[in-house]
């Protein structure tokens, strides 16, 4: 709006948490009123509440201007809340005959200027009783907040955080800490995903896990595995108490019961040896594995140094022979061990006489090879397995015992990515690979572990080796084989000039996309 006399500007921004308490005073500050507050001056300025808007208009900061205006105390918003409200700059103008720049009246008369101070006066008290809450009118009853907002709807959560081991956000009632009310990227409505949103409170934890060996559930970011998001009868709000825990994921360890039993498994104990989140130590040992048995086992015990003689025990480690679980053998032995361990024949390898026992007879494989001749035929192979080659059979294989056949120091699979680790992050970030269980995940399935006329390894021909599990592929596919040569390489077309098994981010392992890429790779005459 716009004239001669009064010059209106409307300009509109937004009201940020806290600015109500900056610019306005309260009604002890700005003087008694007879007036219901419903304005506010502050600053030299008029502030006029009117539904969801507030008014802004300037005034000169004299004693006229504060005299007949009432204060309207705006309940302050809370932290980080922003206003629903909109401030509008309005006006200043010159009156001609007037000495208040504040009076709104365009005219001199001063009969027209009493009738149009009545008639604002008439207008603020109408105002004011319009906008005044009716004292006779209970006040209505404030809608829930926090968590029992949220309960209105989820009833069944009320129950249940009623337990005696409650996560701290929940027992706060501040719900929207973890979840968004109205809408969110992930499931449940949660701000974050998997253990990104327990970090952000729990940051401490974040760098502890980061060590050589992690829970896979800690390294998957799954947290709710164990750990119950809000409540639980279980400490740290485990969603299963002690081993029970623990053997949901490793039931192979109770599914058939050992003849003898280490006590701690026995009883739940598994945090007496185990770090449930991360270690240093390898199995997520709570510390070096002989420093762990002699807390419970005395080494100077007349039993033990018997049973170990000539050899000290000061810096063994113990879990090379003894399964820490249980075992059918006595003196938790594990199950395969090799002859000469098992029938007490140290000195076949070691100079038991000597200053030094535990130093063998000969060197690297040329030890091993006295009994295992036959390994000696594969080291002529075209391709020999490097710890073949240098002498380093310890790095697979266990030479007392092993719950492995062959004696080996952990599973296959588990043997193999401790060297070759490459394979294992590509196994991670692919779309697609081979299927492990195809083979109880044995990498000797497709690889011979010591040597081989084959690159890579490999136990067998291509054709032949995927053939064997993949019959109607070997015939009815693609031509390959002796007389189809591959342009990239001047191969025979095999398996493996379309697919990676060890992992692709294609389906079916392909090395690139079968709907074109793959193929114009070798039909050039189609690009």
């Amino acid at each position: 709006m716009a004239d001669s006399a009064l010059n209106r500007t409307v300009v509109k921004y937004p009201f940020e948490k806290g600015s109500c308490e900056k610019i306005m005073r309260t009604r002890a500050q700005c003087g008694k009123s007879p007036l219901t507050p419903s304005f506010v001056y502050a600053q030299g300025m008029l502030f006029q509440r009117g539904g969801p808007v507030v008014q802004r208009e300037e005034f000169a900061r004299t004693s006229r201007a504060t005299s007949h205006l009432a204060c309207w105390n705006h309940p302050p918003l809370k932290k980080g809340e922003r206003g629903g409200f909109e401030f509008f700059h309005t006006f200043s103008a010159k009156v001609r005959g007037l000495s208040q720049p504040h009076s709104p009246s365009p005219h001199s008369s001063p009969l027209k200027l009493k009738r149009f101070h009545i008639a604002f006066a008439a207008l603020i008290l109408g105002l004011a009783l319009f906008l005044a809450p009716a004292s006779t009118h209970a006040a209505p009853a404030s809608a829930p907040g926090g968590a029992e907002l949220c309960f209105q709807c989820h009833q069944e959560l009320k129950e249940k955080f009623s337990k005696g081991n409650v996560h701290t956000p929940v027992k706060m009632g501040m719900c929207e800490s973890c979840h968004n009310p109205h809408t969110a990227k992930f499931p449940k409505l949660l701000k974050l995903k998997g253990s990104d949103l327990c970090f952000s409170c729990h940051s401490k934890q974040k760098s502890e896990f980061a060590k050589a060996d992690v829970h896979r559930p800690v390294k998957d970011g799954n947290c709710t595995a164990c750990h119950d998001p809000h409540a639980g009868p279980e400490k740290f709000q485990l969603v299963k108490a002690g081993s029970e825990l623990c053997l949901t994921c490793h039931a192979a360890l109770k599914e058939k019961p050992k003849k003898f039993a280490h006590v701690p498994f026995e009883s739940g104990m598994c945090l007496l040896c185990h770090n449930p989140h991360a270690s240093s130590q390898q199995a997520l040992l709570t510390g070096p594995s002989g420093q762990l048995c002699r807390s419970c086992h005395n080494l100077e015990d007349a039993k033990i140094k018997r049973a170990h003689s000539p050899f000290s025990m000061e810096n063994a480690a113990c879990e090379k022979c003894h399964n820490p679980h249980g075992s059918q053998n006595k003196s938790l032995v594990k199950a395969v061990a090799h002859p000469p361990f098992a029938q007490g024949r140290c000195g076949s390898c070691h100079q038991v006489g000597g200053s030094d026992p535990k130093k063998t007879i000969l060197g690297g494989k040329d030890l091993c090879l006295t009994c295992h001749a036959k390994i000696t035929q594969e080291l002529k192979q075209k391709k020999v397995h490097w710890p073949v080659s240098e002498g380093q059979c310890t790095a697979c294989h266990n030479p007392h015992a092993s719950e492995m056949k062959g004696l080996l120091a952990e599973k296959e699979r588990d043997v193999c990515l401790n060297c070759h680790k490459p394979i294992e992050e590509r196994f991670k970030t692919s779309l697609s690979f081979h299927p492990e269980k195809a083979a109880d995940g044995k990498c000797t399935a497709c690889h011979k572990p010591h040597g081989s006329e084959r690159a890579v390894l490999l136990a067998g021909e291509p054709l032949k080796l995927c053939g064997d599990c993949h019959k109607s592929h070997a015939t009815l596919s693609h031509p390959m084989g002796a007389g189809i040569i591959d342009p990239r390489n001047k191969q025979p077309v095999t398996c493996l000039s379309c697919h990676g098994p060890h992992g692709t981010a294609h389906p079916k392992f392909l090395l690139a996309s079968q709907k074109r890429e793959l193929c114009i790779q070798c039909h050039k005459q189609l690009r």
